[in-house]
Formats: C-alpha cells, structure tokens, sequence
C-alpha cells in the first residue's frame, strides 16, 4: 500500500507537470520534463536503495533524519500547538519540547561552533510532510524529488533568458549532471538546496533585470532556505550576487577589476574575520575540519577516504591549504581512487568535465560583456564553494555531493567560452572529407 500511495503521488505529479502552463511555454515539448521528473524519481529511490542496502541504515542520512522528523511528528499526538512550535522553530525553546529534540537523536552536535545545525531543516521537512504521508518514506521521496525538479526546472528558464548558449545544453547543465541528478534527487538536505538556488537565481535574474519588491522577497526567502538547508552555500553565493550587481553597467575591463578586487576583499575579510567581524571563520573550519578527518578515521570501514592536511587555526595554514583544497573539489575522485560503480560514475563526471574544458581552450570565444558578467558570477560562486569543500572534506562520496550547487554554474560557465559554430564547421569539414573519401 505504501508504494501504491506514492506511485499514485508521482502519477499527479507528473500530469501537473505535463498541464501546467509554465512548462508549456518553456521552448520544450512538456513530455521532456516529464522524462526529467521521472528521472529525477529514479534518482531519488537510487539514494534511498544505496543508503539501506549499501550503507548502515542505522547510520545512513536519509534514515537518520526521516526518523527524526518522525519522532517530531509524534508531538501532533500530544499537542498539535508543540508539534507547530517543533516544525516552525517559533517558541521552539519551551521545555515540554525537549523530549521530542532528545528523541531525534541528532538534534545537536557536540561541537556546534555557534553554528546553526542545518540537520534540523532535513528533520522539520520530514515532520511536516508526515502530516500528509502518515510516516510513509516513499511519499517523502516523491515530494523531494519533485521539489528538487521544480528548483532545476527555474534554474533552466533563467539561464535560458541569460545566455544565448544551445537550450539542451543548459538542460544538461541544470538537470543532468550526473552527480548533480543523483544526490539532489534524494530524501537528503541536497534537495532542499537544489530547490533554494533555483529560485534565488531565478530571483535575482529577475531583480537584475527590474526591482519589484515580491522578487525581492522570493530572493531573500530563497537565501533563508539556502542556509538553512545547506548553511556553507550561502557565504560562497552572496560575494558573486554582489558582483553582479556592482558591476552591471561595466565594461570588461572595469568588470575584471571588480571581480579580483571582490576576490581580495572576501579573502582578506576571511583570513582576518575575527578582528573585523569577532567570530573566527579560519579557527571554525579548523575545528570542523578536524572533527570531521577524526570522524572518519574512528569508522571500521572509512569508504572513499583520503588523506587530508590538517588545517590550523590561523592565516598561515588556510592559505597553504587552498590550493590542495581546490584541487580535491575540482579533480576528485582520481583514477587510483577509484574502487566501487559509485567512484566510477564520479570519475567519469570529472573526465566529462575535463574534456568540456579542452573544448573551451580549443574552441575558445571572446565573450560580450554581458556573457564576462554572468560568466564572472559563476567563477566566484564555485571558486569559494569548492575551497570550502576542498579544504573541509576528507572523504570523496562526501565531496561529491558537497560541490553540487556549483556544478550547474561550473558547467554552463564553460558553455558560454565555447564557439559552438566553429565546432559545427569542424565537425562538416571531417564530415566531407569522409565524404570524398
């Protein structure tokens, strides 16, 4: 019964997809997205597969706080105004409650950093879907993978109103790179970012063009929805939101010199935060980074681990280590890491992605101005991204999904270097040669 009921769920899903009027008149014929939602269904049960059969269900991420959504959830029994308070976070403080924190298990960390603990927003979207679902995962999965699906899909209109680049191609980048389709599909925060940088970029797209007070707001409440969801991606998004925006009405040079200036400013703003803004980011990372190699090397079966350098609490260390950071968010899994199908499909991704960058060089085209702007954007977006994650994460299954926020941007970053036309000459050109041949 209980895949009956999602399989049901998916089904009008899926006929909404096909009827609304928003994916009429997006340039595609509407079984496209449909294909693309049940892909991302697919995907999505994948996750659910790998984390009970291939992982310890006990320990596995989907399980951990599918059952602490539950265990919120149990308060609508007892009190259907704590239940709001646990789901909401208003008054979320009251003692009665604590029971119901206790009872997920994973409410808080032992070092928490005065950070806010984004395992939290995974629980309460588990608690509030059980309203509907009665504690049926599977509903649960659906809806993220729907979710997930409407994110990429506003992803999609943005890019194509941005750049004048092959729409499929801007399909591929916002729906199915491979990682990217995979781990933002399934019941994980990954889903609930997908769905917040979509619409913070279709915002922002929308506000770059004309203020209108409503796409504000969206902006802001998709920003909110971002650091709850997945609380490093918002500090690496709003530096490159600010460049956009500084630099609208640049030409390219002036535009450069406000990209690199942006870049010096965060760094220095970073490397000396405590001084300027009296909360350590260098000494937090240091700790977080630390706590997490020391997870990894206490596990009888460390996975994709690799070896990692030690960050130290001060300036000296994180500028040593960016590099290195850098390298691991770009290039892993390398050839020799790879030891299972998972590690295989993520090198082939970062093959992919090599060879999408030999075709930039190869085929490399001046942008416009408009192109630099969107393409600087972009940079900034995954420089910060990936040296947060490179530096931060020691295990490669982890850093896999850590950088999928930036990929879509990664990707279609290159898209915009290349000179599609004069790949098309070239492919003629060997085509009649094979011709007179």
């Amino acid at each position: 019964m209980e895949y009956l009921l999602a399989i049901l769920l998916a089904i009008v899903l899926g006929v909404l997809i096909y009827f609304l009027k928003c994916f009429r008149h997006s340039g595609l014929k509407r079984n496209v997205f449909v294909l693309l939602f049940s892909l991302k269904l697919m995907a999505g049960v994948g996750v659910y597969l790998v984390y009970t059969h291939y992982y310890n269900p006990e320990m596995s991420d989907i399980h951990k706080f599918y059952r602490g959504g539950l265990a919120l959830y149990g308060a609508a029994d007892d009190s259907f105004a704590d239940y709001l308070r646990l789901v909401s976070g208003i008054q979320g403080d009251q003692p009665q409650l604590e029971k119901y924190y206790i009872a997920t298990e994973h409410w808080t960390r032992k070092f928490d950093y005065g950070l806010y603990n984004d395992n939290r927003t995974i629980m309460r979207f588990n608690a509030a879907v059980c309203l509907v679902s009665q504690g049926n995962i599977f509903i649960h999965i659906v809806l993220m993978a729907f979710l997930s699906f409407i994110g990429c899909f506003v992803l999609f209109k943005s890019l194509t109103k941005l750049l004048n680049v092959n729409k499929y191609l801007l399909l591929f980048a916002a729906f199915l790179i491979p990682s990217c389709w995979f781990w933002t599909s399934g019941l994980l925060k990954e889903g609930l970012m997908m769905l917040a940088v979509g619409f913070a970029f279709y915002f922002l797209i929308k506000l770059y063009g004309k203020f209108n007070i409503w796409h504000l707001l969206g902006f802001v409440l998709s920003c909110v929805l971002m650091f709850l969801s997945k609380i490093y991606v918002l500090p690496a998004f709003l530096p490159a939101v600010f460049f956009l925006f500084v630099s609208k009405k640049m030409r390219i040079k002036y535009q450069l010199i406000t990209f690199f200036s942006i870049l010096v400013l965060s760094a220095v703003l970073v490397l000396f935060s405590g001084k300027i803004l009296g909360y350590d980011i260098i000494s937090t990372l240091s700790g977080k980074q630390n706590d997490f190699i020391n997870y990894i090397e206490l596990q009888d079966d460390p996975g994709s681990k690799y070896d990692l350098t030690r960050l130290q609490p001060d300036v000296v260390s994180f500028i040593k280590i960016i590099p290195e950071g850098l390298i691991n968010s770009f290039f892993r899994p390398f050839p020799s890491e790879v030891n299972s199908i998972f590690m295989l499909f993520c090198f082939l991704e970062i093959v992919m992605f090599c060879l999408v960058v030999v075709f930039t060089v190869v085929f490399f085209k001046k942008p416009d101005k408009d192109t630099l702007r969107f393409i600087l954007f972009s940079a900034m977006f995954v420089l910060f991204l990936y040296v947060v994650v490179g530096v931060y994460t020691p295990n490669t299954g982890s850093i896999v999904r850590y950088r999928t926020p930036a990929l879509p941007f990664l990707f279609v970053m290159l898209f915009g270097l290349i000179d599609w036309e004069r790949i098309k000459r070239f492919c003629n050109r060997i085509l009649m040669r094979n011709d007179i041949r």
